[in-house]
């Protein structure tokens, strides 16, 4: 039986009820998505499920969709892309907890304090954002194209999706060991003290 998406949940006592969660949620209620949006309508539909895995971890799977309406960077007109994610995490406690877990698994730190899904679902829309938005070679409407092939070959390197790095980075900060500190350089050899004046 599905439940509503509540505010707030435990994500340990979800995973010893077999929670699951569907329903949708307003793309206007996401102040952070909003930001990268043209038009902030439409909603994220979702199924949220908490189980365990046949190695008894905690598990939390699901899929996210949705519509977003974005604005093409070649002719600055409305652009509608749509995103399916789909979510395979395993709950952890802690840091030395993830850094256990096969590098194939995503973790997902549980702080103690409850954990609020819809948060968990507007960070999953903000990872699943282009990198430069445009429509398909061709197809901005007539008068559009105000970008070159070039152009679009030189903001592909300008950078990736800030939230796209930002999980890529929390995840290898979890799985890559750390690495020892550089060396410092060797200290400069201590200058010869300065000779004595002569007194006469």
């Amino acid at each position: 039986m599905f439940a509503p998406l509540p505010e707030l949940i435990d994500p340990w006592r979800a995973v010893e009820a077999g929670a699951e969660f569907r329903g949708s949620l307003p793309l206007a209620r996401m102040a952070r998505l909003r930001e990268s949006l043209r038009e902030p309508t439409g909603e994220a539909r979702f199924r949220l499920t908490f189980t365990r895995d046949p190695e008894g971890r905690g598990v939390l799977d699901g899929e996210i969709e949705a519509r977003l309406i974005l604005t093409c960077q070649r002719c600055l007109e409305a652009l509608e892309y749509p995103v399916r994610t789909t979510l395979d995490l395993v709950l952890v406690s802690g840091l030395d907890e993830a850094g256990l877990l096969p590098e194939d698994l995503d973790p997902l730190l549980v702080p103690e304090e409850p954990l609020r899904l819809a948060d968990l679902i507007e960070d999953e829309l903000l990872l699943a954002l282009p990198q430069i938005p445009r429509h398909e070679s061709g197809a901005c409407p007539a008068g559009g194209g105000l970008w070159t092939a070039a152009s679009d070959e030189r903001r592909a390197g300008e950078g990736a999706n800030p939230f796209a790095v930002l999980g890529a980075l929390k995840r290898a900060a979890i799985h890559e060991p750390e690495r020892e500190s550089a060396t410092a350089p060797d200290p400069a050899p201590d200058q010869a003290p300065d000779q004595a004046r002569d007194g006469g």
